[in-house]
């Protein structure tokens, strides 16, 4: 039987590659596939639409060999209308608008072309670049760019290692690269990980038990797949299904491009992720199984039945409960086979099946626990500790369907405060839920205390050291902070008296450095709050200085003043700052930048280029020297130089 339905289901995979307009912007036709935006480098690391930790990942990640420096080129004509930096996310990014009417943006960059520095140079937020603080600049003028043309250089800037991430989009919808011709011609396969059959109501029972059932898949021939332990399920009552599948990269794990679910010829439920609207970035919890899916796919977990509010672009049905497997639809002692197939980039298929049967067993004497919920996604909700020192609240739209919280503060519980002065109890915000929409406030109070100005929220994490949250703020009217939380977990007040140390990268091993591609780089590391990005205090040979803070490093690079790279003789004094503002001790740093050899064009002596007299000349001095020999003619002549004209002196700037 499941050999006649792979041969029926093959000349539909075929189907489902071929590029139809629905995949493309409205009116949008693509004369010629786009051009590889990574020069002398051919891999994808990561596929458009893959589940990150928050959202999807709108574009497609290209590998740059690890490399920073390598020029990133434009996929097709255009202009670039916009820069940006973003710190915290892409780093440094470029926009580019096509003429065929797409936009692109590329992220990570470690610099821009010349050209559209040139312009970036002639904008309002020019000091902000030279600064390289975060900006968001609209250039004053478009520079025009050819298709394969060098638009910057990639780098590590924002979030992760050296790579380039790319995204297309058009009036706020983000499409596959991939076809755009961006996409693997000849790709590894597609492999499936697990299954996962999950109860849908507190009396579901899978193979005679009300929890999750988890088996994993072994591949039984080419591209084809089945369940490790055994081939039949039996349920009774509603469950749905998620597939744990990747594609091979290299040593990379893809997201996949397509998964269906079938019963017999009959689709139930699946997504196709050509698009996705731009209103939907954090929607990925509706595709994804994010308690258990990680971003580098081990594994990427997928839903294939329909979640409460799911309107993504791409699902093969947006009805309630699509999907869902529910055995009073099943008949007694006949088993229906399911066969899952999934397509990725380079034509890649892989098929899976497994069959599931209604159980007849009785399960009265099995107690199970009914479900609560205390909070939902179309109200809002506030509640608050036994000790009332914590409150909780949930806007409209806090989740995407519904979930229930508690609060419990964790005395006995042990953490790791070296430095750190604990000002409230550590609280428990649970159980474990990642399925955040708009989030939840967090508010906590805290006593009055000299301590309070260098204090904020802190997570605990696992291993029981703790992390500063970002974007806390604090009430000295309600003595209390809050923040706007998309997590769950354990949460203290602590107050940071420590200060943060500085000292020589050890990329800093020499006194004297030539001065081509010299930089100066400080390292800064703080056991509390953390390093200031902008907390600095620098001079270089007595001239306040400026400096650019990697925080996945701790790396300080000293950029101002532009003196620090001229030849001679140098002293560093720094320090640095912390969130609570404790200051570093002062470091210094002596160093000397060589003189430039002088070349050996430069060492040769300047001499009389020679004298080539043509036949008009040579008659024009005979008839002179006549005329000077003559008494009755007398002509004062002035002395002739030939010492050659000054040169301009072209400015350097690094």
């Amino acid at each position: 039987m499941l050999r006649f339905l792979i041969l029926v289901l093959i000349p539909s995979f075929f189907a489902l590659f071929a590029i139809s307009s629905s995949d493309y912007p409205p009116g949008f036709v693509l004369k010629n596939p786009y051009v590889w935006p990574v020069k002398g480098f051919d891999s994808i690391t990561g596929a458009f639409g893959e589940f990150r930790t928050g959202h999807f990942h709108m574009g497609q990640d290209f590998s740059t060999g690890g490399r920073i420096g390598i020029p990133i080129l434009a996929v097709a004509k255009g202009k670039v209308t916009r820069v940006q930096r973003k710190w915290s996310s892409i780093g440094y990014a470029i926009f580019l608008q096509h003429d065929d009417g797409m936009t692109s943006r590329y992220g990570h960059l470690h610099k821009f072309a010349p050209k559209v520095v040139k312009q970036i140079l002639k904008s309002k937020q020019a000091r902000r670049f030279k600064d390289r603080t975060d900006f968001d600049i609209a250039l004053p003028e478009a520079v025009e760019v050819e298709a394969g043309e060098t638009i910057a250089y990639s780098g590590d800037t924002g979030v992760g290692p050296p790579h380039l991430h790319f995204e297309l989009f058009k009036d706020n919808v983000y499409y596959n690269p991939m076809h755009f011709g961006l996409g693997y011609n000849a790709a590894e396969p597609i492999v499936f990980n697990a299954l996962r059959i999950t109860p849908q109501t507190p009396r579901t029972f899978i193979n005679g038990r009300n929890e999750t059932v988890e088996i994993p898949f072994y591949e039984s021939s080419g591209n084809r797949f089945e369940l490790s332990e055994t081939p039949t399920l039996f349920i009774q009552g509603k469950v749905g299904i998620q597939i744990a599948i990747h594609q091979k990269s290299n040593s990379n794990r893809l997201g996949i491009f397509t998964l269906d679910m079938l019963i017999g010829d009959n689709v139930l439920q699946g997504f196709q992720l050509s698009k996705i609207l731009k209103e939907h970035t954090r929607k990925n919890v509706l595709l994804y199984d994010s308690s258990v899916s990680k971003p580098n796919g081990n594994p990427f977990s997928y839903y294939l039945h329909t979640r409460d509010g799911n309107d993504l672009l791409g699902m093969r049905s947006n009805g309630r409960e699509q999907g869902i497997l529910d055995s009073e639809q099943m008949k007694m002692g006949e088993p229906k086979e399911v066969t899952i197939r999934a397509t990725g980039m380079g034509g890649q298929m892989s098929l899976a099946s497994f069959y599931v049967l209604k159980d007849q067993g009785d399960y009265s004497h099995i107690v199970t626990k009914e479900w609560k919920y205390n909070v939902y996604y179309d109200r809002y909700t506030t509640f608050k500790s036994k000790d009332t020192k914590v409150e909780l609240f949930f806007p409209v739209n806090a989740v995407y369907s519904k979930a229930f919280f508690e609060i419990e503060a964790q005395e006995q519980i042990k953490i790791n405060t070296q430095g750190l002065n604990q000002l409230s109890s550590v609280y428990k915000i649970g159980p474990d839920f990642k399925d955040f929409n708009l989030g939840y406030d967090l508010y906590v109070k805290v006593p009055k205390t000299k301590d309070i100005n260098s204090a904020d929220l802190y997570e605990v994490l696992p291993d029981g050291n703790v992390k500063k949250i970002n974007g806390s703020s604090f009430s000295s009217w309600g003595q209390f902070f809050k923040v706007r939380l998309r997590k769950t977990g354990l949460f203290v007040v602590l107050s940071d008296q420590t200060p943060p140390n500085i000292y020589l990268h050890e990329l800093m091993n020499k006194t004297v450095y030539p001065r081509e591609d010299f930089a100066l780089y400080l390292k800064a590391v703080d056991v509390g709050s953390g390093i200031m990005p902008d907390g600095f205090d620098i001079t270089v040979d007595g001239i306040p200085g400026k400096a650019e803070f990697f925080p996945k490093d701790g790396r300080l690079e000293i950029f101002e003043p532009e003196s620090l790279y001229e030849p001679g003789k140098h002293t560093v004094l720094a320090s640095v700052r912390d969130y609570a503002g404790n200051w570093s001790s002062t470091v210094r740093y002596d160093y000397e930048i060589q003189t430039p050899p002088v070349s050996e064009e430069k060492k040769k002596p300047i001499s009389d280029p020679p004298v080539i007299e043509t036949n008009k000349e040579k008659k024009s001095t005979k008839e002179n020297k006549i005329k000077q020999s003559s008494p009755k003619v007398q002509k004062v002549v002035k002395p002739i130089t030939n010492a050659p004209k000054a040169k301009d002196k072209k400015s350097t700037s690094r």
